[in-house]
């Protein structure tokens, strides 16, 4: 079972450059894949994704990516003569127009767009791509591990309040048949009160017995809960993304342990039932993070 947070960042020094990942993700529906890349390397945004797409399955993924030239490369720092050209012989004009002092110079053509333009890679995509989907597998898999590490522990707990629940679970079905019983000897002692010593009409007890047993049965919603119950713990020994289903099976539950308490109004099994809710939220804020 994977968790949907996670963290993961990778570097790689290549002939070309230093490339830098991050990866991080967040919980969500479904599978939103950000990606910041330098403008160079734009046309490799959607084989990053398909690479993404590979080991994640849901989660808001946010990707940075950071490419830094080699000190010495001689593109590094490049400077667009073609546009510098054009500029000059404007201001020139300008000036000469305005019937400006001074003269042109380097640093004010430096300030203006396009003098400065982006890094170009001499190398092929090809190339490039080998780089950087090197590094960017490296991140992803530190976002995995992160992200599996997480889950462990979230399943761990998982376990142990879903134990809870069905041992609450029993205790409602134990407290249940003991109801039936002692609302017999509460109404028998009622009914006796009222007649002294007079003959009880036996029949007549028995059926609002019957009554009330019919009215309070909660037997199957306890099997149901059960079965739910046992179907979650199933579920989170699986592989692959399994949240969405988990969170509709506490559904289920919820509905279950919401029909228990309104059919019961004895106190024991109130409280049991109330207690059922409060761990099935709990577990549906921890399922709303697993993949």
């Amino acid at each position: 079972m994977l968790s949907m947070t996670g963290f993961g960042k990778a570097e790689y020094s290549s002939k070309v450059g230093v490339f830098t990942v991050e990866m991080s993700s967040v919980n969500n529906r479904f599978l939103e894949i950000s990606i910041r890349l330098p403008r160079q390397f734009s046309s490799m945004e959607l084989s990053l994704r398909d690479l993404i797409k590979t080991k994640l399955n849901r989660g808001k993924i946010h990707v940075f990516v950071n490419f830094d030239e080699p000190d010495g490369s001689p593109s590094r720092y490049p400077i667009n003569i073609e546009a510098a050209e054009t500029y000059y012989h404007q201001l020139q004009k300008l000036r000469k127009k305005l019937k400006l002092t001074g003269e042109v110079s380097v640093k004010d053509l430096l300030v203006l767009p396009e003098i400065a333009t982006a890094s170009a890679i001499s190398e092929p995509d090809e190339v490039i791509w080998k780089a950087l989907s090197k590094v960017a597998d490296k991140a992803l898999n530190g976002l995995v591990r992160m992200r599996t590490n997480e889950g462990k522990a979230m399943a761990a707990d998982l376990t142990a309040r879903i134990h809870n629940i069905e041992r609450l679970n029993a205790e409602v079905q134990k407290s249940s048949r003991a109801a039936v019983e002692a609302y017999r000897e509460k109404l028998t002692k009622k009914v006796e009160d009222l007649l002294g010593s007079a003959v009880a009409d036996q029949v007549r007890l028995e059926t609002e017995v019957a009554l009330m047993a019919e009215r309070t049965d909660i037997s199957e919603e306890c099997t149901r809960l059960e079965s739910h119950a046992a179907q979650f713990k199933r579920n989170l020994k699986k592989t692959g993304p399994i949240g969405k289903k988990l969170n509709f099976i506490l559904q289920e539950m919820n509905r279950e342990a919401n029909t228990i308490a309104a059919k019961c109004s004895e106190i024991e099994i109130s409280r049991l039932a109330i207690s059922i809710k409060e761990d099935i939220e709990k577990l549906r804020e921890q399922v709303q993070n697993v993949e």
